[in-house]
């Protein structure tokens, strides 16, 4: 079985007066203008991803490389049964909502943005990443189609830092239907 090849995505905390539109978790989304007012008061800005900043290590082509790709999560039930919102825009953004995470109860501290660096892996790496299959998948049946790993143990963000274990993003049944995509938190 020939391995594919995966997209590690390693965080450093933002300088001052850093570019909103770039690649990061947390901090100031910068989202279209026609979303403005589009969101749950439960809901969570979790990570953007300027797709060309990628474009050159998806040579599998699985997302766009143009535009930006957007994890909300909506938290209704706490910390606990996070679910995805991902979103994509084919354009440059227009408006950077301040403070999104703050006015949400248990993540206020998710204000400050975490710059992403992304670098080819392989597709089984324990790390925060894109593609591949899950780490630490003990399941008789195939893997969904993974579209995000993130690992809380592999970076200083201190979110979702008492799972022991993965948050997945699988890609649906259509993996260009970006609106299908789910959420689970695996424990090891």
């Amino acid at each position: 079985m020939r391995m594919s090849k995966a997209i590690k995505i390693t965080v450093k905390k933002a300088p001052e007066g850093y570019d909103l539109g770039a690649s990061k978790f947390f901090g100031t989304p910068t989202v279209p203008l026609v979303w403005d007012g589009d969101f749950y008061d439960d809901e969570i800005f979790f990570c953007q991803i300027r797709l060309s900043d990628i474009a050159l290590l998806d040579t599998e082509n699985r997302l766009p490389h143009t535009g930006y790709l957007y994890v909300f999560l909506h938290t209704e039930d706490g910390k606990y049964h996070l679910c995805a919102d991902v979103r994509y825009h084919d354009g440059e953004p227009e408006l950077a909502i301040d403070d999104f995470n703050a006015a949400v109860e248990g993540y206020e501290k998710y204000t400050h943005a975490y710059i992403m660096e992304f670098s080819e892996v392989d597709e089984d790496e324990i790390c925060t990443r894109l593609f591949g299959i899950p780490s630490d998948w003990n399941y008789v049946d195939e893997p969904p189609k993974l579209l995000m790993q993130y690992d809380p143990l592999d970076n200083d963000m201190d979110f979702l830092d008492t799972l022991d274990g993965f948050v997945y993003l699988f890609f649906g049944e259509n993996e260009k239907d970006l609106s299908d995509v789910t959420l689970r938190e695996e424990y090891t």
